[in-house]
């Protein structure tokens, strides 16, 4: 993660088609619920299909070995992809401000829930509303929240609620993380492109953390509230520790999400991948996974299981997320509601890393988001929704393909280019043993014809340098010496003449 790297550019503005899926609970039978006569029933709508875009912003690298950045997030509608018109398509929903109100001031007494209810009666506000599908994610204002204001200004601090209204309503989040690489990847803290402060703080206030000076602790302070070492699930180290478990942090969830290893597989791609899924505690209750605990010490008993409480996120309003139709959750959430069908295949979250590279390829994050209404002692108009948790809506977050150029890139840098470089070395290595066998056949051929011509050229030296022996008798030599030739004489005369 350096400033000109492919890493960071593809980080920086991902060039991927990320999608956001919406299924409505449209209620079915408003009257019959309301009067006592019938279980709630519910009816799934969707999906309605946004496109997000991000841009991880004014990025700046710090002397600490970190580095800061805000990231915006941008959603577009796409109709093509959609069920319906959202600002045409009519359904029945929970009117969330009031009952949220209502069951978050159950416990509040006779006092300040009685002109609560005499406003409601008076202004004659429905349990379920019959509004548009875009009022009821993008938000949508209430007379009754507006008057209830004034009564209890300390809790109630909105005029308009929307459920995809408050998902997105991120503001300018400034996020650091850490780019130092500790030596073991199962250590959360100091993890390489973890979060190190968000908002220059290491924990989230909403859930209690206390800011510290120096090595001070603080009790309060606990993994439920702590931020410091989680991951925005957009990067992830590379080269991962399949022991590593990764806490994935978004705004819109309101805490960490645990994620880890289930097993290597192969991905549509044709790329080496590890699968990762929502680890199976994630949301159990205090007794089963003790490090829930410290997410209801508010609460006189932690919800049960399979639902996550998110309430200091939604107006302290009491909601919850869970996986969509209560899938995985505990069986007497289905008893109450009609309607629901949970399905692994359609419903279970999911990633596929490209575990080199540390690069979500593909993933599905579903969520369902739900209201908990607790015990109504003071309003008998909306006492049949007491001890009930209503789903309000389920959505899935996706990347199911990546851009032509990078899965080619990413199938070079991991499959192509290691068979080609393995070859290359291979191809080296028969050229080298080649070079040295040819290299030693070469040294022998020419020390085998350094010896012959030694040999000859002593073979002639001797010859050069030796008398001709001639036997005598009785084995007996004597030598003649070789004299060179007489120059040829002319005639028998010339040599009468000389003799």
């Amino acid at each position: 993660m350096t400033p000109n790297s492919f890493v960071f550019k593809e980080w920086k503005e991902p060039n991927l088609d990320i999608y956001l899926k919406i299924y409505i609970f449209n209620i079915t039978n408003p009257i019959e619920f309301i009067s006592g006569k019938e279980k709630l029933k519910l009816q799934e709508i969707g999906p309605y299909v946004y496109q997000e875009y991000l841009v991880n912003d004014n990025v700046t690298f710090n002397d600490n070995d970190t580095m800061s950045y805000i990231p915006r997030r941008t959603i577009v509608y796409v109709p093509e992809m959609s069920v319906g018109d959202p600002m045409e398509d009519i359904v029945s929903v929970p009117n969330i401000p009031y009952l949220g109100i209502s069951s978050a001031l159950s416990d509040a007494g006779f006092i300040v829930n009685y002109p609560i209810v005499q406003l409601a009666n008076l202004m004659n506000t429905k349990p379920i509303l019959n509004i548009s599908v875009y009022d009821y994610l993008w938000g949508y204002e209430d007379s009754l929240v507006k008057l209830a204001s004034g009564i209890v200004p300390n809790f109630i601090n909105f005029l308009k609620f929307g459920l995809l209204d408050r998902m997105y309503d991120e503001g300018e989040n400034i996020v650091t993380v850490t780019l130092q690489k500790n030596a073991n990847m199962v250590e959360e803290k100091g993890r390489y492109l973890s979060i190190d402060k968000y908002n220059g703080s290491p924990g989230m206030a909403q859930w209690g953390y206390v800011e510290t000076e120096g090595n001070e602790t603080r009790e309060e302070n606990t993994k439920c509230n702590m931020l410091q070492g989680a991951t925005e699930g957009i990067v992830f180290p590379p080269y991962i520790d399949k022991r590593a478990v990764f806490r994935v942090y978004r705004k819109a969830f309101c805490r960490p999400l645990p994620i880890m290893f289930k097993k290597e597989i192969w991905a549509d791609n044709g790329l080496p991948a590890y699968l990762y899924t929502l680890t199976d505690d994630f949301a159990s209750p205090s007794d089963q996974n003790p490090d829930n605990e410290c997410f209801c010490r508010k609460m006189k008993t932690c919800l049960k299981k399979g639902l996550v409480d998110i309430t200091p996120c939604y107006y302290n309003i009491p909601v919850a997320v869970s996986l969509p139709h209560f899938l995985d959750a505990d069986p007497s959430l289905l008893e109450n509601v009609e309607g629901l069908k949970p399905d692994p295949e359609k419903h279970k979250s999911y990633v596929i890393m490209q575990q080199t590279l540390g690069m979500p390829m593909f993933f599905h994050s579903r969520t369902q988001t739900n209201l908990i209404m607790n015990r109504l002692r003071y309003s008998p108009k909306i006492a049949a929704l007491s001890d009930i948790t209503i789903p309000l809506f389920w959505s899935d977050l996706s990347v199911t393909s990546l851009p032509t150029y990078l899965t080619i890139i990413m199938k070079l840098g991991l499959r192509i280019l290691p068979i080609a470089q393995i070859m290359f070395m291979y191809l080296l290595g028969i050229i080298g043993v080649t070079t040295l066998v040819l290299s030693l056949i070469s040294i022998a051929w020419i020390f085998n014809q350094h010896q012959q011509q030694e040999q000859e050229m002593t073979t002639i030296k001797n010859n050069d340098n030796s008398d001709l022996r001639v036997p005598l008798y009785n084995g007996h030599y004597t030598s003649i010496n070789i004299v060179s030739p007489l120059k040829k004489t002319a005639s028998q005369t010339d040599c009468l003449t000389d003799y």
